[in-house]
């Protein structure tokens, strides 16, 4: 449900860096706070203790949303498997849209942890 009022009154768990390879990095932002197209927010409770953790594939052969672009592997049931643009800050399903966009300041903290491994990439991706 969307909603006009500011965000939920809570802390945001730190960003940091969980898993770190050659291939993939793996980190969280804390608790993720959605917006819809029109700027409005989800308002929505889990009753979880950690945030989402977001995987970026440098070499991910899925073009869809965005080459690259981070998979949601856990926290909340109803991201985990989804994917996010990392220019436009859009959560999809598979190919398609679901018309969530990741709050301004997550998505800045996201790619400022993804910037370093992954140096020869500009990031956010320009759309």
């Amino acid at each position: 449900m969307a909603d006009s009022a500011e965000a939920p009154d809570r802390e945001p768990r730190a960003e940091r860096i969980l898993t770190e390879t050659d291939e993939y990095i793996e980190l969280t932002v804390g608790d993720t706070i959605w917006k819809n197209a029109q700027d409005l927010y989800f308002l929505e409770e889990d009753y979880r203790v950690s945030g989402e953790v977001w995987r970026v594939h440098k070499g991910d052969a899925d073009p869809y949303p965005s080459r690259p672009h981070a998979h949601c592997i856990a926290g909340a049931k109803r991201f985990v498997g989804c994917k996010l643009h990392l220019g436009t800050r859009e959560l999809f399903d598979g190919s398609q849209p679901i018309g969530r966009y990741l709050h301004r300041k997550q998505f800045d903290a996201l790619i400022a942890l993804i910037r370093p491994k992954f140096p020869d990439l500009t990031l956010p991706l320009l759309v």
